[in-house]
């Protein structure tokens, strides 16, 4: 079946449109934020810090702290100075949300970051359908690839989720697409091909720096290809430009060796003594957590459907290759390799198991099982077989999101519904308190206090949950929590504040007052001081944490919205 040129555009419009619909509705209906999300615009539009040692914040401060004030409208260097501050991340993806915010000051609301999503998704699928038609060689089949990924939880996970994931996916896959073309110049590569080359190295580097892996990935698959080739002009002029890129994001952002290398996030800072068998049944269970994301993402929640698509996959590889004595073209190479590769790496290395890490390499994941049962069905001369393949990717995105619910949408509370006027929030190092500011900013006052005493059950906890799931820990999870505690400051003074909330005239004028009990504090102590030091003697559970024994890896537990505390109303 052949589809013209215009056809398809048609048809690639109304994916796209049906993918966004379906991403809008899913972004309207999520309730809370996952802390990362608002982190972002935090980092994007404000300065502003809160205080987590015993003062009241109101609703206008926490407005302050997510949205762009009157003054700081469009000032990008107030962006720079923030992510030099958060040392994790380079700036230009906060610089677009601080652009979309700076066109609504003062304003905190969802669609602003889902706003650049969304455009960073419709180039996305474009580049999907542009990538595909070339591997296949057919409208049909760049169709069907946009099809399984536009219409999976996987895109709309990606576009719902309000951080840099989707801005990387494009600007990977925009890598992907130049180096495809310039591999398809036989020592014919313009000025025009290495600027181009240049700026997308820049701003994919500049976005998240695990593009610097992929791009690395298809680099090296290009090197291999013209070598054989002896197009040796091309591979100088090829990695000149991406050298150039590399040097121009290190000069606008040159703090991106020491986050790339330290920074603060989590390990990077700690010295810590893993036992080997450790390490190795840890990835082991990172690299099962991860098959469990992808069969989530992509096949419906179903790991045996993922274990026999693998196996028709390496099984038609085997018998196109060594029976049929038929190879993949090279621009199908572009696409296995820097994928499979990525994918694997990013799950031993991420620092927690979560979809967010792999999402660049989804699209191309999603592709190339699509064009492996295309091969398949291809084979046979009959033109209605061919067309199985199609409606099963139409049938099993139905399926999905009849079955699957995508992450990030997180579940349903009744926290929104404030009981009391003034809430107190009982944290630790670890900011907790960020993933709550959309709820605490319900109350007409909130303190934030930090205390030091960790949950005595936590790390027995934390080792039995890694020992069920094939973890020899050798106590080395305890460490690794006991450091985290203190946020990858092993050293950390004591930030206990606990004791203004004894001491503060506003709770001592109340009658009733909300309080959020992080998982990592001890509950315990926290609920015998509030009942020994202020008037408030009785308290009852409003909503409990999940329980560990709810999910099967850490990440799942992290993002729900509701967890990692305990919410009580203490009362006269």
């Amino acid at each position: 079946m052949k589809i013209g040129n215009r056809a398809s555009g048609v048809i690639l419009a109304v994916l796209i449109v049906l993918s966004l619909v379906t991403s809008v509705f899913y972004v309207t209906a999520k309730q809370g934020y996952h802390e990362d999300e608002l982190l972002t615009y935090n980092l994007a539009n404000s300065s502003k810090q809160l205080d987590v040692s015993g003062g009241w914040s109101t609703p206008e401060d926490f407005n302050e702290y997510l949205s762009v004030s009157d003054e700081h409208r469009f000032d990008y260097a107030q962006v720079y100075r923030n992510q030099i501050i958060d040392a994790s991340h380079p700036p230009l993806y906060y610089a677009m949300v601080h652009t979309v915010c700076s066109l609504f000051p003062n304003e905190f609301n969802r669609y602003f970051a889902f706003s650049v999503n969304v455009a960073a998704m419709i180039g996305i699928l474009i580049l999907l359908y542009k990538i595909g038609r070339r591997v296949s060689g057919s409208n049909l089949w760049g169709l069907t690839a946009v099809a399984a990924y536009a219409l999976s939880v996987a895109c709309i996970t990606t576009t719902i989720y309000l951080r840099m994931y989707s801005v990387l996916t494009f600007f990977v896959l925009a890598f992907l697409w130049q180096s495809i073309r310039l591999y398809d110049k036989k020592n014919t590569i313009g000025f025009a091909d290495c600027l181009l080359t240049t700026l997308i190295v820049m701003f994919g580097v500049l976005t998240q720096y695990y593009f610097i892996l992929f791009a690395g990935l298809t680099g090296l698959v290009f090197l291999v290809f013209k070598i054989k080739e002896r197009c040796i002009k091309d591979i100088f002029k090829y990695v000149f430009s991406c050298l150039i890129g590399a040097a121009f994001a290190l000069g606008i952002y040159p703090f991106i060796i020491s986050n790339v290398l330290g920074g603060n996030r989590g390990l990077g800072s700690l010295e810590l003594s893993i036992d080997p068998i450790t390490i190795v049944t840890y990835l082991g269970y990172k690299l099962c957590t991860y098959v469990q994301v992808l069969a989530k993402d992509l096949f419906l929640n179903q790991i045996w459907l993922l274990i026999f698509c693998v196996v028709c996959a390496i099984g038609a590889g085997i018998y196109f290759r060594f029976v049929k004595k038929q190879k993949l073209n090279r621009a199908a190479m572009f696409v296995i390799i820097p994928a499979t590769v990525y994918f694997i790496v990013i799950s031993m290395l991420s620092p927690f198991n979560s979809d967010r890490y792999v999402m660049a390499s989804l699209p191309l994941i999603s592709m190339m099982f699509t064009f492996v049962f295309a091969r398949i069905f291809s084979a046979f001369r009959a033109q209605g077989v061919r067309l199985i393949v199609p409606a099963c990717v139409l049938a099993a995105c139905a399926v999905g999101f009849a079955t699957v619910k995508p992450y990030y949408t997180y579940g349903k509370t009744n926290l929104y519904q404030p009981q009391t006027k003034e809430c107190v929030f009982v944290g630790t190092a670890m900011l907790e308190w960020n993933k709550c500011i959309d709820k605490l900013m319900q109350y007409d006052k909130t303190m934030i206090v930090q205390t030091d005493e960790m949950s005595p059950t936590l790390i027995d906890e934390l080792e039995s949950f890694a020992q069920a799931r094939g973890v020899v820990t050798n106590g080395k999870i305890g460490e690794m929590a006991k450091s985290y505690m203190y946020n990858g400051e092993t050293n950390k003074q004591s930030a206990g504040s606990l004791k203004a909330v004894g001491n503060d005239k506003v709770l001592s004028s109340a009658d009733s007052v909300t309080v959020y009990i992080s998982r990592l504090a001890d509950k315990d102590k926290v609920i015998d001081y509030i009942t020994e030091n202020t008037k408030f003697k009785n308290h009852e559970l409003i909503q409990a944490d999940y329980s560990f024994d709810d999910f099967y890896n850490w990440y799942d537990y992290f993002v729900e919205t509701e967890s990692y505390c305990n919410v009580y109303k203490f009362s006269v």
